[in-house]
């Protein structure tokens, strides 16, 4: 199955709204719950993770005319199996562009909704 692209949204957002969505995304993996994010509009379901699943953090800073410019980058990847059960994904991880991302990689249709 080739991996597809199921969310990607870049916008410029107030500190607090931000923090909002990574704090909803936090409480559905703490409550074991389906993962449902919403930015900006548009949003995505995600089966939840089992017990264990991959956490990458990376920190990038570049110097810029305006002073320097720091990146952010969350990610995190879990394969999902039949039956609902999930677990970590131990291939590597491929980074994008986005200040922060979760949940990136290629999901089956089975167990993620759009809306």
């Amino acid at each position: 199955m080739s991996e597809e692209t199921v969310l990607d949204v870049e916008s410029h957002e107030r500190p607090e709204d931000v923090a909002a969505t990574l704090r909803s995304i936090a409480d559905d993996l703490e409550s074991g719950d389906d993962l449902s994010i919403d930015v900006h509009g548009e949003s995505v379901t995600l089966t939840a993770p089992g017990d264990t699943l991959e956490f990458e953090v990376e920190v990038e800073r570049e110097p810029s005319d305006a002073g320097e410019e720091l990146e952010l980058e969350l990610e995190l990847e879990w394969t999902t199996h039949a039956g609902g059960e999930s677990q970590a994904d131990t291939e590597s991880a491929a980074t994008s562009d986005t200040a922060a991302e979760e949940g990136d990689g290629s999901v089956p249709q089975d167990d993620l909704s759009i809306e």
